[in-house]
């Protein structure tokens, strides 16, 4: 029985392995051992994906794009500030042509109408124009590099304008004389050059308002800038110095505008004159600038100055307008000159700011500023105006108000007020 069993165990080793033989010599995948069928496929078994159907994740930090940005954010920071600029004034200026002798009261005469007297003029001024009280937004991002911080800015002024207005000038005036100047209630006179050069006062040539006057001017201000500035020398809390350097943006613009109006004493008739003035101006200024930053760190609070300067051309345009002067309307005895005039000027740049800063947490600060720039060489507008007048029929005279571009230096002040965010 032993042997029996024994004999039947070496017969199916054998026939397996001759079967298993036979399957792998065929060509289709079959045995040649009849009743044997073994099928077999070159297809690899298919793989269950179990995720079929469920939406991939928004964020995959471990994408190449979503690394690079996710790297970017733990380096960087971010500051908001709000601006409260000052823009210079224009101070003690006198709109028109400067005159010899002025008297006061001055008393002038209209050579428009045959030399009829006006009584007292006053010469407007712009002394009550004030650009201060600007409001401002101001970004800043910053990224740690090797060595060195990277810091990229972008500002912003909301346009500043402000007005002179004399209004109603005939108000309680002698009922018979309207349009005669007094010194409580005086015409509002321009003087003009006569061919050129300043005339005296009594014989000058004037635009002369009797019924109102108005002057506008208006400024605002942006720019951007990109440093890099150093790594300490002394890492930690304690007195610091870096080192910087970059490019610098900065536009400044401003209009200024005026309206005068004569109707020869006629209350609230049409005017018989109308003189429209307009000049504008536009400063770009861009080049590279170099600086350094000192600073007291302390894990509570930072202070820090700022010094640096711009070494930047001055890519300035101004434009002129006039007409009519001495009529209602644009003709061709009076009519409408238009001056416009582009140069480019070397003009630094220097600003010095002042920052204290409050960590509030590791992430998280409040700060408060204050800054100063000044600017070597800008164009503005009311310094552009040129006041003329050249010899007329019957002895009167011809108004020409052109252009003749003027440069000067001009700063601006202010206080800024924000916060610091880090990742």
């Amino acid at each position: 029985m032993f042997r029996s069993n024994l004999f039947r165990c070496f017969s199916l080793i054998c026939v397996t392995l001759v079967g298993s033989d036979a399957f792998a010599q065929h060509p289709h995948g079959y045995g040649q051992m009849p009743g044997i069928h073994v099928p077999q496929s070159s297809y690899q078994a298919p793989i269950l994906d179990y995720y079929v159907g469920q939406k991939p994740p928004l964020w995959d930090d471990q994408q190449p794009i979503e690394k690079f940005v996710t790297a970017l954010g733990k380096r960087s920071w971010f500051r908001v500030d709000y601006l409260h600029m000052d823009f210079q004034r224009p101070g003690n200026l006198a709109i028109g042509a400067p005159l010899l002798n002025i008297t006061d009261p001055l008393t002038v005469a209209d050579e428009l109408a045959g030399g009829a007297p006006t009584g007292v003029g006053i010469i407007p001024n712009l002394n009550g124009i004030d650009l201060s009280d600007n409001s401002g937004i101001r970004g800043t991002w910053g990224l740690d590099l090797q060595g060195a911080e990277f810091e990229l800015e972008f500002f912003g002024t909301e346009q500043k304008t402000d007005t002179i207005t004399m209004a109603n000038l005939q108000a309680f005036r002698d009922p018979l004389f309207p349009a005669i100047g007094t010194t409580a209630r005086p015409n509002v006179v321009v003087p003009l050059l006569t061919t050129g050069a300043p005339a005296d006062a009594a014989s000058a040539n004037y635009l002369i308002y009797d019924q109102s006057y108005a002057a506008e001017l208006k400024a605002k201000m942006w720019g951007a800038e990109a440093i890099l500035v150093r790594d300490s020398y002394v890492p930690g809390e304690g007195l610091s110095w870096q080192w910087l350097g970059g490019f610098r943006y900065m536009a400044f613009e401003e209009q200024f505008s005026q309206l005068g109006l004569f109707n020869n004493g006629g209350g609230v008739a049409p005017a018989t004159r109308i003189s429209q003035i307009r000049s504008t101006t536009a400063n770009h200024m861009y080049g590279p600038e170099v600086g350094a930053r000192a600073s007291i760190v302390h894990r509570k609070f930072t202070f820090s100055m700022t010094p640096r300067i711009a070494f930047t051309l001055n890519d300035h345009t101004a434009k002129t307008q006039s007409g009519p002067l001495v009529g209602t309307a644009v003709s061709a005895t009076d009519p409408l000159r238009t001056f416009d005039e582009s140069h480019i000027e070397f003009t630094p740049l220097f600003e010095l700011s002042f920052t204290g800063e409050l960590h509030l947490t590791p992430n998280f600060s409040i700060f408060g500023g204050y800054d100063f720039m000044w600017m070597y060489k800008v164009t503005r507008p009311f310094d552009n105006i040129h006041y003329n007048s050249v010899p007329g029929a019957a002895g009167s005279f011809n108004p020409i108000v052109s252009q003749q571009v003027n440069l000067d230096t001009f700063y601006t002040k202010g206080l800024s007020f924000g916060c610091v965010l880090r990742y």
